[in-house]
């Protein structure tokens, strides 16, 4: 019997659209920029101290994203050149992936030193668990109605929103 030639990479289709999109997103520092670029960071450092990316993953991964068309790099200093990332529709049409992670992290991965993120739907101003609709209204969460908060953060910001 031969021998299964170890130095092939298996043969994943293509024509699968979970393998095209596992090849792009399925990477632990793609998924936490993403998760930082939708709480608002922009700038390499921002995102390299919301993602704890050392800087080659962090420049290597950003340039997957780029080339892949989930974010755009925009010059917004001229000397040094200094670039800002946004995310653009296909990256953001990623966000209710997010927040069904979050939420599968939160039921079947939770971990009582780290308590979950949660999120702020800011069409009732109250704290949802992550998902699909807000937890206490029912209505749909989107990128345009809800803020991703520590909850650390949660308690003032609700506060203040009151």
């Amino acid at each position: 019997m031969e021998k299964p030639d170890k130095s092939k990479k298996p043969c994943a289709p293509l024509t699968c659209p979970i393998v095209r999109s596992v090849l792009l997103i399925g990477d632990e520092w793609v998924l936490l920029v993403l998760r930082a670029l939708f709480r608002g960071a922009h700038r390499f450092d921002e995102l390299q101290k919301q993602t704890g990316a050392a800087t080659n993953i962090l420049s290597n991964r950003l340039g997957r994203m780029v080339e892949g068309g989930l974010v755009v790099k925009i010059p917004y200093q001229e000397r040094p050149v200094r670039y800002k990332y946004e995310l653009t529709p296909s990256g953001i049409a990623l966000f209710p992936v997010v927040l069904e992670l979050m939420r599968w992290g939160d039921d079947w991965l939770p971990n009582k030193d780290a308590p979950p993120m949660r999120l702020l739907h800011t069409e009732c101003g109250k704290l949802s668990r992550p998902g699909q609709s807000c937890s206490e209204c029912g209505k749909p969460i989107t990128i345009e109605n809800v803020r991703l908060l520590d909850v650390e953060d949660s308690a003032s910001t609700v506060d203040n929103a009151a």
